[in-house]
């Protein structure tokens, strides 16, 4: 699957791959498995080495990049309109003709097992793999995005190409081209370089998970988790179970997140932060995600206030469910969200994204249109329902010092 989409006098072009291949792919054993296999997809393919596909997208003035979340893993490039075919030739090689060096592999293995230390020190990080790990106790969303020690330490190249080979094919992916380039230019580039991507088939992994997910993710236990660390401040992550991404319900909790914590208007940053001053970093979000969601506040504060900060919390949370928003409140957040949206693609990549992963998720390109015309409907009546129903149950995670009171 290409998709195109025109935007002249930009002056650049993004082509972005998308490819079903993320922890929620994963076999528990294998956890980290996508992580590893996209830091090794620019380490050499069986054409060009690492070196020459830096060279090759720095002669052309644009820059190679990719991330793997929860779902998916992306890779992209971005170049000026006139080296449109740079972009297109090396996203297409490294997709489909990576080459897994033994050396290559034990050093971006390496590299791995250093940043999970690295997370490992981040209280904030580690509060959010806590509250992970409860709120997702037996679904892949529960396990860390790069894997454990454990789990990347025992991967061998054989796993790594099996993965590779099981996910990176054209059944499995999707190709979005952005910016600056025609349609009919767009689509014959990507059929000579995607031409040779193997056709394959959903991964079995990802076929049944779809038949099972909703029962891998039980409404969670109320639950407080909490770790000792020697912090300047004390983090707390609260989390409630939610919806994919597409849900009915999912445009009246996106109204909902704009409330309780999105932003300087939001009530949790009026109230923690304007009137009290108790939270460097108070906020929440909503995920969206292909399998169960979440809802997630976040909170940083003094040791000495870790009790007060966390009442506040459950006192805005209790304040939705027990009554209906404003209409005045409830317009200034969809007024907010159409904003955002609108900001967030002119971001030409993020667009590129955007629309590729509403198309792996079976929403369509024009996905974006119609959820906005569902948030414009939202009612206080629906804000105060889906509070109801999904801010109860909560989950929270607290790293802080043993100080923290």
């Amino acid at each position: 699957m290409v998709i195109v989409r025109e935007r002249p006098a930009r002056g650049l072009v993004v082509v972005e791959a998308l490819v079903r291949a993320g922890p929620r792919t994963e076999p528990p054993d294998d956890a980290g498995v996508a992580a590893l296999v996209r830091s090794l997809l620019p380490r050499g393919t069986h054409r060009r080495t690492a070196q020459e596909i830096a060279a090759t997208i720095e002669a052309a003035g644009g820059f190679l990049g990719g991330s793997t979340f929860p779902d998916v893993t992306s890779l992209y490039a971005v170049v000026p309109a006139v080296r449109a075919q740079v972009a297109f030739d090396l996203v297409a090689d490294l997709l489909a003709n990576a080459r897994f060096d033994p050396e290559e592999v034990e050093s971006q293995r390496r590299l791995a097992l250093a940043r999970m230390q690295q997370v490992a020190d981040q209280p904030l990080q580690r509060a959010v793999e806590l509250s992970n790990a409860a709120l997702y106790p037996y679904h892949p969303y529960g396990r860390p995005l790069a894997g454990t020690p454990a789990t990347v330490s025992a991967l061998a190249r054989d796993q790594l190409l099996a993965f590779y080979r099981t996910h990176y094919t054209a059944a499995n992916a999707v190709v979005t081209v952005a910016g600056e380039l025609p349609a009919a230019d767009a689509l014959a580039h990507a059929r000579r370089a995607f031409g040779t991507l193997p056709p394959g088939t959903l991964p079995p992994r990802l076929r049944w998970l779809r038949a099972v997910e909703r029962a891998l993710a039980p409404p969670p236990v109320p639950q407080q988790v909490r770790e000792v660390q020697a912090t300047a401040a004390a983090w707390i992550v609260a989390a409630y179970l939610t919806v994919p991404v597409g849900h009915p319900d999912f445009a009246a909790l996106r109204v909902l997140n704009a409330i309780l914590g999105e932003g300087a208007a939001s009530r949790l940053w009026v109230e923690v932060r304007e009137r009290r001053g108790l939270a460097y970093q108070v906020g929440s979000v909503l995920a969206a995600r292909a399998g169960p969601g979440f809802l997630r506040l976040i909170a940083g504060t003094d040791p000495p206030n870790l009790s007060t900060v966390l009442a506040i919390l459950e006192a805005e949370v209790a304040r939705l469910r027990d009554a209906a928003p404003a209409p005045g409140e409830v317009d200034l957040a969809k007024r907010s969200i159409a904003g955002r949206t609108a900001l967030a693609r002119q971001d030409l990549e993020a667009e590129a994204y955007a629309l590729g992963w509403q198309e792996l998720l079976g929403l369509g390109v024009d996905y974006e249109a119609r959820f906005l015309a569902q948030v414009a409907r939202i009612t206080p009546d629906d804000v105060h329902r889906v509070a109801r129903r999904y801010l109860a149950g909560g989950v929270v995670a607290i790293v802080a010092p043993a100080s923290a009171r």
